[in-house]
């Protein structure tokens, strides 16, 4: 719907995905101390410890260094989840060979979780491809680790099944959980464009109904004079003044170049944090400020949060009645009214489209059941604010 959405969304992986590798991070240094740990309470051969725990260090040192540079540069983020997930899988192979013992298959399906954690359709393929491998290893190195009672040949056929099956369901599951963190990273993006929307409107709106603006101007003039005199005060020069007068310039939209002739300290990222702090037009500091004016002691309940439905529905638990009922007023004038260019519905077809449809579960039950015992009512507001928007 907005071309915003896509960098919204990917922000989000970006973020989600930091804290993956940091999770990621935790758990194989949790692994490593255990195996060590382990090996050196059981009299392991020190040398195949020393081995594997190099192992692991090389893989927890690479971790360390890819959330380093993913801080300038994200793809190293993305480029870790690949190689970790590889790299899990040598180690989980290493182990079983090493402790030649049917327990240590568990530490395939330890990998497997690791690499789930992701949440990633190239990550799950490889996993898959490697998991299905490492069954394979241990079929032809290790038959008695899954050996039946039955003949040879059935115990061959029921463990390769076996396999197959067991890792297709773990495909499934690990898909739908994908879908899902998708479907809410798309309703996150769409609700932040959204909104942004909304606040430039209202912003629009103010404009029109008062035919004033922000003065920017008296701002910067009385936050000048205000660090004039706190410099004073402490007695030390201002350091603000170049900042603030950058500010006030950018405010008016003088060119970045000419400003940086101007100022020759400053250089083009110094200009990009100072407009983060402007405060006219449409600026991230001013929508802020009318977010936090808008949602001022709001309590919005967990269930909210994660509800599926929650993000297009008229059914905002934190909402009292009188907004609900607001709300679907003006949705009910908006069908009344149509689009430029579609047939304007009938009343009986809004009446179904209300009724009849999934819109009917987006709505508070206590308002349709109000629509339904006072539709004549809900038809003259519409006229009325139909009227209104005419002009008569």
């Amino acid at each position: 719907m907005f071309k915003e959405i896509e960098d919204y969304r990917e922000d989000l992986e970006i973020k989600h995905l930091r804290t993956k590798n940091h999770f990621v991070l935790g758990l194989l240094l949790g692994m490593m101390i255990i195996t060590i740990t382990y090996m050196f309470v059981t009299a392991f051969d020190l040398e195949d410890t020393i081995t594997l725990m190099i192992g692991f260090l090389l893989v927890i040192l690479l971790n360390i260094a890819q959330l380093a540079y993913g801080k300038e540069n994200y793809k190293f983020l993305q480029l870790n989840k690949y190689i970790t997930t590889i790299y899990v899988y040598v180690l989980a192979i290493v182990i079983i060979f090493l402790f030649e013992s049917p327990v240590t298959i568990t530490v395939l399906f330890l990998a497997y979780a690791i690499s789930a954690f992701y949440q990633d359709i190239k990550v799950m393929t490889i996993s898959n491809v490697l998991l299905l491998f490492s069954a394979l290893m241990i079929l032809i190195n290790f038959p008695e680790f899954l050996a039946f009672p039955s003949g040879s040949t059935e115990s061959s056929f029921g463990i390769v099944f076996f396999f197959i099956f067991f890792i297709a369901i773990l495909t499934v599951s690990s898909y739908i959980i994908i879908k899902q963190k998708r479907f809410f990273y798309n309703q996150i993006a769409l609700s932040k464009e959204t909104e942004f929307r909304n606040i430039d409107l209202l912003i629009d709106i103010q404009k029109q109904a008062t035919h004033t603006d922000f003065n920017t101007s008296k701002f910067y003039e009385r936050s000048q004079a205000f660090l004039d005199e706190f410099s004073q005060k402490i007695e030390a020069p201002n350091a603000f003044k170049d900042k603030l007068d950058l500010m006030a310039a950018l405010e008016n939209n003088t060119p970045k170049e000419k400003l940086l002739k101007k100022y020759p300290l400053f250089k083009d990222e110094d200009l990009d944090r100072l407009e983060y702090l402007l405060i006219g037009g449409k600026h991230k500091l001013r929508k802020i400020a009318i977010k936090m004016s808008h949602t001022f002691n709001i309590d919005i309940k967990k269930r909210e949060i994660f509800s599926e439905t929650h993000f297009k529905s008229f059914n905002h638990q934190y909402d009292n009645l009188d907004i609900k009922l607001l709300a679907f007023v003006v949705f009910y004038a908006a069908l009344k009214r149509g689009l430029d260019g579609i047939s304007l519905p009938s009343d009986q077809a809004i009446h179904n489209i209300l009724t009849s449809t999934d819109y009917y579960y987006y709505i508070d039950p206590k308002v349709m059941r109000i629509y339904e015992k006072n539709s004549e009512v809900f038809e003259t507001i519409a006229k009325d604010i139909l009227r209104k928007e005419e002009g008569k």
